[in-house]
């Protein structure tokens, strides 16, 4: 053994024996013995070890992830990675999302511990606030960015109540930096976890990997989704490297679920569903991704403004993808951007005037269909015009009495276009005129 080794674990030794001695003295020791042991045990761990997590060379043919993210009875699904659905959501989603069991009622549910699936170091943790329209303070959610070897990094989102050992040890709520104001303030720090240790508590939580020895997904705009929210930080007086741990670029995205061992990649993935779990995640990757700007097709995210197409932008962005519970259905994801979608194509009584409303600013499903009509998004590839019926609002909404035209044009001298019409003069694609044309009603997206 090397003198600096058995240095280093002789003062880890003597560290860990002041602690236990410091937390015998204590009188809640008893009370608190569970969180103090394993606080005891990672700092040590932390001292012993030195190195950060971020600069050792991922174990190869070994799992990166070695536990569960939450107590399994806790759980009721899993949403997959790259959800389409949520307005307004950068896309692709580049996580998955743990829904817990129902609550009290029917609508709430059951909180749980999110669980360090690995010995890692937390690199970063970040705090929002969410604001009602009178300016209070509503809600408030925790990320806890998260490295496990010098390519694995992954994050915790959306925990409520973040564990009061990990504040503590982070230095308190006075050691965080403000972005841009109060409502978003974060953290670089390391702080040494185990597997098993608790994070936090949240009715819900999301999770999302990054394996940056892992291939670049292909996208037909790589760059948008590596762009940086914070790339002014030094305006928010904040430094690189916390810059770079909270804003990880989503190209080397993966579903985290096949990072856990085979006996819990099993157990998770047959919690694979909706958030409800009324629908199970179908076909082979069924943690897929979802969302994908497909290269030379019009699968993935369009925006209204050709000159401001970055992820960031949460007003101007439509979507088209298979959905991610069920390959073989069809998303538009429009949001009300689709001016010629109106409240008069819902398929229900005038008088109800407000669902009628809200259902053209939903999502639109259909089953995916064969040559032009239905065509898979993926397989939009050439310059011709397509058609898409039997379309109705979400999952279980009205139908919509009329079809959507689609075409997508490739052009070497700018970005490609889209252009999409909904037409309410036919109720399907067999009674349109050949050949399928424009009105002039349509509306034009870029990417």
């Amino acid at each position: 053994m090397s003198g600096s080794g058995y240095g280093t674990r002789l003062a880890a030794t003597v560290f860990t024996a002041g602690l236990l001695g410091l937390a015998i003295m204590q009188p809640d020791a008893g009370r608190h013995a569970a969180r103090r042991a394993a606080d005891l045990a990672a700092a040590a761990s932390a001292v012993a070890d030195g190195a950060p997590m971020a600069t050792r060379a991922c174990a190869i043919g070994e799992p990166a992830l070695k536990g569960p993210f939450a107590p399994l009875e806790d759980v009721l699904s899993v949403s997959p990675l790259g959800g389409v659905t949520a307005p307004g959501e950068p896309l692709p989603a580049p996580y998955i999302r743990v829904n817990t069991q129902p609550g009290e009622t029917a609508f709430q549910r059951r909180a749980t511990t999110a669980l360090a699936p690995a010995r890692a170091d937390i690199v970063a943790i970040e705090r929002r606030t969410d604001r009602d329209a009178q300016g209070r303070a509503a809600a408030r959610s925790w990320r806890v960015h998260f490295r496990t070897c010098e390519d694995i990094s992954f994050y915790y989102d959306r925990i409520d109540a973040l564990s009061e050992t990990i504040l503590e040890r982070a230095g308190g709520l006075d050691a965080f930096t403000e972005f841009g104001g109060p409502d978003h303030i974060a953290l670089e720090t390391r702080i040494r976890v185990n597997a098993g240790e608790a994070i936090g508590e949240a009715d819900g939580f999301d999770i999302g990997l990054h394996d940056r020895s892992a291939a670049p997904v292909a996208l037909a705009r790589p760059e948008r989704y590596r762009t940086n929210p914070y790339a002014r930080a030094e305006v928010f007086d904040a430094p690189p490297s916390l810059v770079a741990a909270i804003s990880p670029g989503t190209e080397h995205a993966r579903c985290a679920i096949d990072y856990l061992p085979r006996g819990e990649r099993e157990k998770w993935s047959n919690k694979l569903g909706d958030r409800w779990n009324l629908r199970r995640a179908r076909g082979e990757n069924a943690c897929r991704t979802a969302l994908l700007d497909t290269p030379d097709a019009a699968q993935g995210a369009w925006f209204t403004d050709s000159a401001h197409n970055a992820a960031a932008s949460r007003v101007s962005a439509i979507a088209l993808a298979a959905d991610s519970i069920d390959p073989n259905r069809l998303i538009f994801a429009l949001h009300g951007r689709l001016s010629s979608l109106t409240p008069a194509l819902v398929g229900l009584a005038p008088m109800m005037e407000e669902e009628r409303e809200a259902a053209a600013r939903d999502f639109l499903s259909l089953r995916k269909g064969d040559g032009r009509i239905n065509t898979g998004f993926d397989d939009l590839t050439g310059n011709g015009v397509y058609c898409y019926e039997r379309l109705r609002a979400n999952f279980v909404g009205p139908l919509i009495n009329g079809v959507i035209l689609v075409q997508r044009k490739a052009r070497e001298d700018g970005p490609d276009l889209l252009k999409m019409e909904a037409r309410g003069d036919v109720l399907s694609c067999i009674d349109l005129d050949e050949p399928w044309t424009f009105t002039g009603n349509e509306t034009t997206f870029y990417r």
